[in-house]
């Protein structure tokens, strides 16, 4: 698996839209090496409520097991709305996710 979601529920009709939305957007980034200087591999993406502040986050995990980088919002709206855009996106290198 390429992705987990952790402390955040898909509700609703669309809930499979969006299972298909993160999937698609970690499948973007699992597999693949990220960052400008030193590349690291990163084999999962996080979605969900991991922000000890209480706002959700994406978070790349590595070989390592860490986090080289997370990406805030504070709403579950807020970042499926990012995701959603990510993928309609045409220019969706991955060293632009900052």
């Amino acid at each position: 698996m390429t992705y987990q979601i952790n402390h955040m529920r898909l509700t609703g009709q669309n809930k499979y839209y969006w299972q298909n939305q993160l999937k698609e957007f970690a499948s973007r980034f699992a597999g693949h090496q990220w960052g400008k200087n030193s590349k690291t591999n990163i084999i999962k993406v996080q979605f969900g409520k991991q922000d000890t502040r209480g706002g959700f986050s994406i978070c790349l995990v590595d070989d390592k097991h860490c986090i080289p980088r997370q990406k805030t919002f504070e709403t579950k709206q807020a970042l499926l709305g990012f995701i959603q855009g990510w993928n309609m996106c045409d220019n969706n290198n991955i060293n632009n996710f900052y």
